[in-house]
């Protein structure tokens, strides 16, 4: 089954929101592998898309919210 790329990042953004911003990359490949089906290289695509465009940072093995990501989050 195909990822719905944008499904996904929606989600992903909103995930982070929920959690106060920042989530351990493990926890945050489980919620993708789980809700979205986007696990191993779907996941690095999907996180990567979310750092080139500046919505969130990784940093220490944790992926940061950024102030516009989390503007898109909300909607």
């Amino acid at each position: 089954m195909a990822v719905d790329q944008e499904t996904a990042r929606q989600g992903i953004l909103r995930f982070l929101n929920k959690k106060g911003g920042s989530v351990p990359m493990g926890l945050l490949h489980g919620h993708s592998k789980v809700a979205y089906q986007a696990a191993h290289q779907a996941f690095s695509e999907l996180m990567e898309s979310l750092v080139t465009d500046e919505l969130v940072t990784f940093s220490d093995e944790t992926f940061h919210l950024t102030d516009e990501g989390r503007a898109k989050a909300d909607g």
